[in-house]
């Protein structure tokens, strides 16, 4: 259908209307002083705090029954935010003093959430230096790398209230295990110990339970953690099985602390130390036949006895070091058995306390040094947190795929 040339008249005239109208919309959006109109929200603000809360009457009214304070004209000062610097703020002063607007901290000229930013981006992984440049990216302003490190410090107090909050006894597996990071401490030594506690609850939901910085993995040391842990609230009613690696302390203390349930042993650390009695050109056959008790047809303890004592029966001459070494944990090894069949692949090994271990790692080590024991627990605390944030955007689905 041909339109008349008055319609096409009509619709030129209102595209080229449109365009204008878009035109304009446009400039008015991009030539809009947003930090000028962000300050003047923020002055009105800190005014009506003011009068609320500090002169708690109305200008220009002389009500002195409810009148706590005298206003005494504004100070400027400025505020860095996360659209830049926002120079010369209007503060409202009293005459009595004693007031600092919610929207600074004390002492601080930066804002609450940019200081959130600062923390959280170094805590994954971006260090202090690199930091300087993201903030100048973001603001136009220069942030040292000394700032920094200054307000992780104000973690210390989260950190101990998680150190000390109750727990829950709705645990049905718990895993245990140690790592060693580097910290430099007043007598020289570089690497300190962190023991680990790592939860499963029933609806497959888990997290890094806690931790403990300590120099060894005695039994004293272990002792003293799960007890910590036992009186803030896990008593082991609903506890089905313990993971953890061979330490002969930890062994010793889960037995005594929580005497009533099974404790499996990594097949993961105990297949390293079986091969370490192992020719090399013997490994992948040895690790071979006895893998065979992993396989998915194989869920009765029957049927993994049966293929270890063929295993044994095969080995014991050539190999009789590696053999006593399967046999000396063997009723350790087999707790899982007793454990629903979709958990064994997740439960035979430490490996998911084991992923924790690599964050700490990773993150750690672009730290280089840790120079005090509080910088090492606040440390170690934003990546529990970081990785518990994690655990928990998975969904809850007990598997070994989501348990990793």
């Amino acid at each position: 259908m041909r339109l008349s040339s008055t319609e096409v008249q009509e619709r030129q005239f209102l595209n080229e209307g449109f365009k204008q109208i878009y035109q304009e919309a446009e400039e008015r959006i991009f030539s809009f002083n947003f930090k000028s109109w962000l300050k003047g929200v923020l002055e009105d603000c800190m005014l009506t705090e003011f009068e609320e809360k500090v002169v708690c009457v109305p200008a220009y009214e002389r009500d002195l029954k409810t009148r706590k304070n005298l206003r005494n004209g504004f100070y400027n000062r400025s505020l860095l935010t996360v659209f830049g610097l926002i120079e010369d703020l209007a503060v409202p002063r009293p005459r009595s003093g004693g007031y600092t607007p919610s929207i600074f901290e004390k002492h601080e000229r930066r804002e609450r959430k940019l200081n959130q930013l600062m923390t959280e981006c170094f805590w994954r992984g971006i260090s202090t230096r690199d930091m300087t440049y993201v903030i100048h990216t973001l603001t136009g302003v220069h942030v040292s790398a000394s700032v920094v490190s200054r307000l992780t410090k104000k973690w210390d107090l989260e950190t101990k209230r998680w150190h000390e909050r109750a727990l829950s006894d709705d645990y049905v597996y718990l895993m245990f295990d140690g790592v060693w990071i580097k910290n430099r401490t007043f007598t020289g030594k570089k690497r300190r110990l962190v023991l680990v506690a790592y939860g499963v609850k029933k609806d497959g939901s888990r997290e890094v339970i806690d931790y403990k910085l300590d120099y060894s993995e005695s039994e004293e040391n272990w002792q003293q953690f799960l007890t910590q842990l036992t009186a803030r609230g896990i008593e082991g009613k609903n506890l089905k099985l313990i993971v953890s690696d061979g330490c002969k302390g930890l062994m010793n203390a889960i037995a005594l602390v929580f005497p009533l349930v099974g404790h499996q042993l990594c097949w993961a650390h105990k297949m390293r130390n079986i091969l370490k009695n192992v020719k090399k050109k013997d490994e992948s056959e040895v690790k071979k036949d006895l893998n065979e008790i992993f396989s998915e047809k194989i869920s009765t303890r029957e049927e993994v006895v049966k293929i270890i004592w063929y295993w044994r029966k095969k080995w014991r001459t050539q190999y009789p070091a590696a053999v006593r070494c399967l046999e000396r944990d063997l009723d350790h090894l087999l707790h899982y058995l007793k454990c629903p069949t979709e958990h064994h692949k997740a439960l035979r090994t430490s490996n998911h306390i084991e992923r924790q271990f690599k964050e700490f790692r990773r993150r750690l080590k672009s730290m280089e040094i840790l120079p005090t024991k509080d910088s090492a627990d606040r440390a170690l605390y934003a990546l529990s947190q970081i990785r518990n944030e994690k655990l928990g955007a998975y969904p809850l689905k007990f598997t070994h795929n989501y348990l990793h």
